[in-house]
């Protein structure tokens, strides 16, 4: 299908100018990855910190190290970044997971190389889904509390903050996927450990998301960071309910196994805490206009009546 091979061209450019711009001081552009602005600004969403060599703070470090210093860098280390985290997640909402995240590249090719392989993706159960899509939010809330407990004096924990890692940093695929072609590089020594969670949770990221598309999103912490702000968001994906003919093709092509955008029936916008944007729904969607895109309130993307489209998952 020509249009939605347009869009899924547009979305993938998207995704290979963000890993370049994550990776940047790989790519040599050095003075980018330095720059205290760019690092506030750009991924203000990430949970780790040990990306070497890339453009990014970590929000979650920065409320820490405010708490360390007993509020001394309140400005610089919380409020600033924590504003500009805000005003991007508003801005953007969940889209960012879609678009721009380094691991949603690796997820979208591992599920075209599946197809291309001839291999059926695994729907996973609709109770299994809901129940990995719970285990983001424990993930979020243990490391919010970890972390604030290691950054306030007193708690017990705050003399072992600089030698005590955030446990998502021992698992975050992330760390592999990334480090080793940066020590590869010689950008970083031979001698930069990359835990064993990590490498065995990479192996596993790389097996599932083969085999589930987005199976990641289900579990990131950061997705379900952004999803609290989903109904806050200035992209919202809409629904025009006396158009809809019950086919059933958004559940079917959704790679988070969202239903509700079926089953609604009266509320128009129809944007899910769970969605990640990537807007297949929109795509595959056999009605014009019964869903839709808007930013800021203004519709800008569209569902198309066509005669034939393809609605198996990418």
């Amino acid at each position: 299908m020509a249009r939605e091979q347009r869009i899924w061209r547009i979305r993938l450019v998207f995704q290979i100018v963000s890993l370049i711009l994550v990776n940047s001081m790989i790519f040599g552009v050095i003075s980018f990855g330095e720059s205290p602005l760019v690092r506030d600004i750009y991924l203000p969403n990430a949970t780790t910190k040990f990306f070497n060599n890339a453009p990014t703070h970590s929000i979650v470090y920065k409320i820490q190290d405010t708490l360390a210093s007993e509020f001394d860098t309140f400005y610089s280390d919380l409020v600033i970044p924590l504003f500009i985290f805000l005003v991007l997640v508003v801005l953007l909402g969940r889209v960012w997971c879609a678009w721009l995240c380094p691991l949603g590249l690796p997820q979208d090719l591992l599920s075209l190389l599946r197809k291309k392989l001839g291999i059926p993706a695994y729907h996973l159960p609709r109770a299994a889904g809901q129940a990995l899509h719970a285990t983001k939010y424990l993930a979020l809330f243990i490391i919010i509390f970890y972390t604030l407990s290691l950054g306030i004096p007193g708690s017990g924990l705050f003399e072992f903050r600089t030698g005590l890692a955030i446990p998502y940093e021992q698992l975050d695929p992330n760390r592999a996927l990334y480090v080793y072609p940066q020590i590869a590089l010689g950008l970083l020594p031979p001698s930069t450990i990359v835990p064993w969670l990590s490498i065995l949770t990479t192996i596993f990221f790389l097996a599932m998301c083969f085999k589930i598309r987005r199976f990641w999103c289900y579990i990131c912490p950061a997705g379900a960071l952004q999803g609290l702000f989903h109904r806050q968001a200035l992209f919202q994906l809409k629904k025009d309910s006396s158009k809809c003919t019950s086919c059933g093709v958004c559940t079917r092509v959704c790679p988070m196994g969202i239903q509700e955008v079926y089953s609604e029936r009266k509320k128009d916008k129809v944007t899910h805490r769970n969605c990640t944007h990537c807007y297949k729904c929109v795509e595959c969607c056999p009605e014009d206009d019964c869903l839709y895109v808007t930013f800021l309130g203004r519709r800008f993307l569209s569902s198309k009546s066509m005669e034939h489209f393809d609605i198996e998952e990418t």
